[in-house]
């Protein structure tokens, strides 16, 4: 067969690592392409040329790029009206049933990790045998059970770029000098806000030390990577595996640095694990704060405290790490007041720090939260949301906290603890705007 995925473009940047994986797991026995609106801009309708002898589209869809990701599934079908269109990612996890009622442009959808599933897909099996999809028969969405998320981590076949657009040059790939690296998979954790344990799973499913060192051997040989950034949800949740890790790269002389941008728990940090992951490579790490409020972050279930959140953060500086916070405006419970705080708690702490909007996701606990009090106003549709960008879309808002004031509160924040250059043009526009009273 000939599958072409499409990532479309996105206000996050990034190879996606979960596609390829997928490429890795079919492409010996099939042919792969995929197109990387994210990272490479342009040329939409010259570049989803590739699907037109296609017998499989997947579409890889964000919440956030929804409107484009269908856009892009209606661009396909034009082209090749006999292929069958596969919607994938997180929102499909979130919402698939939905999803798939209501955007029949789509033959059907992958609800879960999808490696094993496009394998079977790939080989023909019966749509009513493969455990994880939402397809259509007789004019019905029909959803199969659930799948069970794979265990065995170090069984899956390293993830592939050399079917990107965005990589592969005139047949030949050029070098991932920062290589994307997962190391686990799930989160047992109950944060209100945090839709994680349903797109990925509560069970924390590790890979073995070896193995992660052979993959960036890989990067380094095939991709010439000179730096790695570690994408968990919770790389240090075992502290002592995340230590063995650490001493293994240090043993082997691996010699490579490395971040962990997407977030370290605090309550998950000691000096020693520090201290080796700062002698291992690592220079940079983020941190959820998410609020600098003591009252709101109790609200939040995180399951540790704001002290905690200090403790790691000054542990991590103290190794020589540089750490980064991430925020949320407009949680449950919160105020202008108590977000001004968040913003004297970042400065207060000397780190560098990126904000977004609150955005109730379904399956989360402050979903139902919003829901259930009489006093908030809802202004659109969940999906409809943006919580990051030049101009985020408020989803709520409550007499103590009209959207107005989120948004403002969006864009003084950001431009309080980031440098200027890295907010939008547009974003400063808009926030001359609100301060003139406009």
């Amino acid at each position: 067969m000939k599958v072409v995925f499409v990532d479309p473009k996105g206000v996050w940047e990034g190879l996606n690592n979960g596609v390829a994986s997928i490429a890795a797991m079919i492409r010996d026995r099939h042919d792969v392409h995929v197109i990387d609106f994210v990272n490479k801009a342009g040329g939409l309708e010259k570049r989803l040329e590739a699907v037109r002898d296609a017998d499989i589209v997947g579409v890889s869809i964000k919440s956030f790029t929804l409107d484009e990701s269908v856009m892009v599934a209606h661009k396909a079908r034009a082209i090749n009206p006999a292929a069958k269109i596969v919607a994938g990612g997180p929102h499909v996890i979130v919402d698939g049933y939905n999803f798939m009622k209501e955007n029949t442009i789509f033959d059907l959808a992958v609800k879960g990790e999808a490696e094993m599933v496009f394998d079977e897909l790939v080989s023909g099996k019966d749509y009513r045998t493969i455990d994880g999809i939402i397809y259509r028969a007789n004019g019905k969405v029909i959803e199969n059970p659930t799948r069970k998320w794979i265990t065995d981590l170090d069984s899956l076949p390293f993830p592939n770029y050399d079917d990107y657009d965005s990589i592969n040059i005139n047949g030949k790939s050029k070098e991932i000098e920062n290589w994307p690296l997962v190391t686990s998979r799930g989160c047992p954790y109950s944060c209100s806000y945090c839709n994680v344990p349903t797109v990925i799973g509560r069970k924390f499913r590790t890979r073995s030390g070896k193995n992660i060192l052979e993959e960036l051997q890989y990067a380094r040989e095939h991709y010439k990577s000179q730096e790695f950034k570690v994408l968990d949800d919770n790389f240090t949740l075992l502290m002592d595996r995340a230590k063995d890790i650490c001493k293994l790269f240090i043993d082997e002389k691996l010699d490579m640095k490395w971040t962990c941008p997407n977030g370290i728990r605090a309550d998950r940090l000691d000096e020693e694990l520090c201290r080796l992951m700062k002698e291992a490579g690592c220079y940079s790490m983020s941190i959820g704060v998410e609020s600098g409020d003591p009252d709101v972050f109790e609200k939040i279930n995180k399951g540790e405290k704001l002290a905690d959140v200090e403790r790691g953060i000054r542990m991590a500086q103290s190794a020589g790490i540089q750490i980064h916070g991430f925020f949320i405006i407009g949680l449950v419970g919160s105020t202008p007041e108590t977000d001004k705080r968040s913003i004297e708690f970042a400065k207060r702490m000397g780190i560098s720090a990126s904000w977004g909007i609150l955005v109730p996701y379904p399956g989360t606990p402050v979903w139902g939260q919003v829901l259930a009090d009489p006093n908030v106003r809802m202004l659109r549709d969940w999906k409809e949301g943006f919580h990051i960008g030049a101009r985020p879309k408020v989803v709520f808002d409550t007499p103590e906290y009209s959207a107005e004031e989120r948004v403002r509160m969006y864009y003084t924040a950001n431009m309080s603890t980031i440098k200027k250059g890295d907010i939008p043009r547009a974003a400063k526009m808009i926030i001359k705007g609100l301060i003139a009273g406009k």
